[in-house]
This record gives structure tokens, sequence and C-alpha cells, in this order.
């Protein structure tokens, strides 16, 4: 399976990530993953994220997909996904204690 990004387009309150799913067994499948433009506003999410993390929503749901249950042609990225597209991207640092430290 190959998965190609084909570029955003612009609603009144929303980008629009499309993407053509190319899959041997079952041809050429077209979908598109929608982003409230407000979910730009929580740092450290930025513009730049939109089509990785809608792609990662997308790989999710094809890895998923059986023939009774198949991917939905139109998604939405929830605020579940953006915390765990943040949470995956954007890691806290982890404290390191500097000599000195006490227990």
């Amino acid at each position: 399976m190959y998965i190609q990004y084909r570029g955003f387009s612009l609603g009144a309150t929303s980008r629009i990530y499309a993407y053509q799913v190319l899959d041997p067994p079952q041809g050429t499948r077209e979908f598109t993953v929608n982003v409230q433009n407000d979910a730009f506003r929580l740092p450290p999410l930025k513009i730049q994220d939109g089509p990785g993390m809608c792609y990662a929503r997308l790989k999710q749901e094809l890895d998923c997909e059986t023939i009774e249950s198949p991917v939905e042609t139109h998604l939405r990225i929830t605020q579940s996904d953006i915390q765990g597209y943040i949470e995956k991207t954007y890691p806290k640092p982890v404290k390191k204690w500097g000599a000195g430290a006490h227990s």
C-alpha cells in the first residue's frame, strides 16, 4: 500500500487534506481528512503539521480496515488525534538530575 499526499484546500472553517491510496488488491482510492482551523492555534501544533497528522490518522484507519469495515473516504481529526500527534511529535523533555541533586 502506498499513501500519497495530494495537497489541501481551504474551507470556511477548516483545511481539507487530500490523499490517494494505491493498494494493488483494491486499486486506487481517494480520501480526505478535515482539520478545523482552530486546531492550529494550539501550541505547539503548526500549520506544517497538518499533512503529517492527517497522514498518521489515515494510516491508522487503513491499518485497521477490514472487508466488513472499510475506511470512510472523508475523515475528521478529533481533539484526541491532535493530542496524540502532539505527544508523539513534540515530547516533553525528560528531566535530568544534575550533579549535586538530592533524592
